[in-house]
């Protein structure tokens, strides 16, 4: 079924900045929408529904209308995400116990079993060779993807509380998680040793995100914000205030020159990564923004929020100062 777009119209102001009103709102879902992901060429965007809807619903980014809802999540989806090659979109949701695997195409659907019980969120890596999947129960667990199928590698059990998002670092070598214990754990997804944990967020870490060159890594949490570690060493270089509620998704332009944040008052803050300035706010939903998103080429921001609409923000005109 195809649902159409309420489009908002663009403007730039006159240095180039980014305009504060939407590219497109994207509508369909009847309940929150609790994730988003671009498909790696930048055609498709799939976005979770939440209570009261339960799809997977998939988007023509360049026609601004859904193309496809995949059905048959017996609970709120969670997080989704698109395979390296675009041909799979993993989805959870908590009561299944399971990863969901869509094939795009035919929008048949596998059922991948976990052990780590009732899943909240779900990553494939950048380059296709895993897939990571976190719980409530505190456990991670993470598979090796080859032509043959999911063959399970690790159980990984270090987190004391939910596991609120899960990232691969660029060369696939490790894996992030945040967690409701405010701590961000890193492992090496070759041997899944425990590389690292990092007490991050006082009250919780909801979401994690690694540079294109792996050289930061940047969390969220609970306690309103926005924090840059350095990769290898996981030193703390700089704390971004500025949010006035819990920050729940961070998300890199592909060129890392700009971090989207997401908060819990409705808005977005884009940073400069370097200085650490706030560059903008964008203020277009009426709730919680609980996913940000940038497109491979980095000419769009997706957003994601309880308000039931999805937001797309043209970053073809803004400008650093």
């Amino acid at each position: 079924m195809r649902r159409s777009l309420v489009a908002a119209a663009v403007f730039l102001v006159a240095l180039g900045g980014l305009s504060q009103e939407p590219y497109a709102v994207l509508t369909g879902h009847t309940g929150p929408i609790w994730g988003l992901d671009f498909s790696p060429d930048g055609r498709y965007l799939v976005t979770a529904g939440g209570c009261f809807d339960k799809i997977v619903r998939l988007w023509d980014v360049e026609l601004q209308m859904e193309i496809y809802p995949f059905k048959g999540s017996i609970d709120r989806v969670m997080a989704v995400s698109f395979s390296a090659d675009g041909k799979t979109i993993a989805s959870v949701a908590p009561m299944e116990r399971a990863v969901r695997l869509w094939d795009v195409n035919s929008g048949a659907c596998e059922l991948l079993e976990s052990h780590a019980g009732a899943l909240m969120t779900v990553s494939f890596s950048p380059k296709g060779s895993f897939l990571a999947a976190g719980a409530a129960s505190g456990k991670v667990e993470l598979w090796r993807v080859s032509p043959e199928g999911y063959a399970r590698l690790f159980l990984l059990s270090e987190p004391t509380d939910e596991v609120n998002d899960v990232a691969f670092s660029p060369d696939e070598t490790l894996l992030a998680a945040a967690a409701k214990d405010g701590n961000v754990y890193i492992w090496d997804t070759a041997t899944g040793k425990l590389v690292a944990a990092i007490p991050a967020h006082e009250g919780g870490a909801r979401g994690v995100a690694f540079s294109l060159d792996g050289g930061l890594l940047a969390t969220c949490g609970t306690d309103y914000l926005v924090k840059l570690w350095k990769g290898g060493t996981w030193k703390l270089l700089r704390v971004l205030e500025g949010h006035r509620w819990f920050v729940n998704d961070v998300s890199f332009s592909p060129d890392g020159r700009t971090l989207a944040s997401a908060c819990s008052d409705g808005t977005i803050i884009l940073w400069d990564p370097v200085s650490g300035d706030a560059l903008t706010t964008l203020r277009g939903h009426k709730k919680p923004v609980t996913g940000v998103a940038f497109s491979p080429e980095g000419k769009l921001l997706a957003s994601s929020s309880a308000d039931k609409t999805v937001i797309l923000w043209d970053m073809s005109g803004f400008e650093h100062p």
